[in-house]
C-alpha cells in the first residue's frame, strides 16, 4: 500500500496568522520593562515557539538580561521571578492577540486545498489555552478552519518536545508518524517537528526569523529583503529543517516531493 502525507500541522502566529509573529514582541518586551529591565527585539524573538513561560525563562537566561537582572535586584533571576514576568506577559498578550490574528494571504484556500486532496490539518501552539480561546474563533470568523488544536497549555512539556504533534495524531486517527508534515516558521517549531520523527517544512517571509509586518517587509528594497530571507534561511536550515519554504504557495511541492520518497 502506497503512503503518502496524511495530516499536515501547522504552527499559529508567524504561519497561518500575524504576518511576522508580532503579537508576542510587544508583551514580552512590555512585561519587561516593566520589572526595569529592557530587553531587544532579538532578544524577544531568540526563543519564540517556546510555551510563553519558557518563554520568558529563556530570555532571562540570557547573558545580558541576566546580567541586567543581577545588576538590578543584586540576585539571579529566581523560577518566582519567572512566574512574575509570565503573570504580566499574559494579560498583555491577550491584548496583543485581538489585534495580531489576521490570517496570513491565501492560507485559507490553501488549507481548503489540502482538505479536498483529504489531508487533515492540525495544529499546535507556543500559546495557551486562554489565548486561543480568543485566536481560534476569531480565525473561524475569517474562514480558517483546521480540524485539530492543540495548544502548549494542553500538554506537561510544550515545543520542542513532540508532545502537540502526537496529540494532534490522536485527534485526527493518524497512526504512522512519517504521513505528517509539520509547518513552523521558528527553531521550536523545527525542533518539535525532528522530535515527532516528522517531516518538517520551515516558512520563512512570513516567520519569526525575519520578524516584520508583511506592509514593511514588501516594501523593502530586493537586496534587504533577500538579506533576510537568506538569513532565516539559514537559522532554519541550520536547525534541521527537511524543507524551506518562502511562502504557503511551495507546500504543495513539498508534499508531492514527500509522497515521491514514501513511494520509491
Amino acid at each position: 500500500m502506497s503512503k503518502s502525507i496524511k495530516a499536515v500541522v501547522f504552527d499559529w502566529a508567524g504561519t497561518m496568522i500575524d504576518f511576522g509573529c508580532m503579537a508576542p514582541m510587544n508583551a514580552f518586551i512590555s512585561a519587561f520593562e516593566e520589572k526595569n529591565i529592557h530587553i531587544t527585539l532579538d532578544e524577544a524573538r531568540e526563543p519564540m515557539g517556546l510555551a510563553k513561560r519558557d518563554h520568558v525563562k529563556a530570555i532571562l537566561s540570557g547573558e545580558r538580561v541576566k546580567n541586567k537582572w543581577i545588576n538590578t535586584y543584586n540576585s539571579p533571576p529566581t523560577d518566582e521571578d519567572i512566574d512574575a514576568i509570565y503573570h504580566i506577559v499574559t494579560p498583555k498578550m491577550m491584548l496583543e492577540i485581538e489585534q495580531n490574528c489576521e490570517p496570513i494571504d491565501g492560507i485559507i484556500e490553501i488549507i481548503e486545498k489540502l482538505k479536498s486532496q483529504g489531508i487533515k490539518i492540525g495544529s499546535t501552539t507556543g500559546y495557551i489555552d486562554i489565548m486561543m480561546e480568543k485566536i481560534v474563533p476569531a480565525a473561524a470568523d475569517k474562514g480558517l478552519l483546521v480540524d485539530s488544536v492543540i495548544n502548549s497549555s494542553d500538554c506537561k512539556e510544550g515545543r520542542p518536545s513532540p508532545f502537540m504533534i502526537f496529540r494532534n495524531m490522536e485527534n485526527l486517527g493518524i497512526y504512522d508518524v512519517n504521513e505528517v508534515l509539520k509547518v513552523g516558521d521558528t527553531v521550536a517549531d523545527v525542533g518539535e517537528g525532528l522530535n515527532a520523527g516528522a517531516w518538517t517544512a520551515a516558512v520563512v517571509c512570513s516567520g519569526n526569523e525575519i520578524g516584520l509586518p508583511q506592509s514593511v517587509f514588501e516594501a523593502l528594497d530586493e537586496n534587504k529583503k533577500n538579506e533576510l530571507i537568506d538569513a532565516a534561511t539559514e537559522k532554519l536550515k541550520n536547525a534541521g529543517a527537511n524543507y524551506i519554504i518562502l511562502n504557503m504557495n511551495e507546500l504543495f511541492s513539498v508534499i508531492e516531493d514527500i509522497n515521491n520518497k514514501l513511494n520509491s
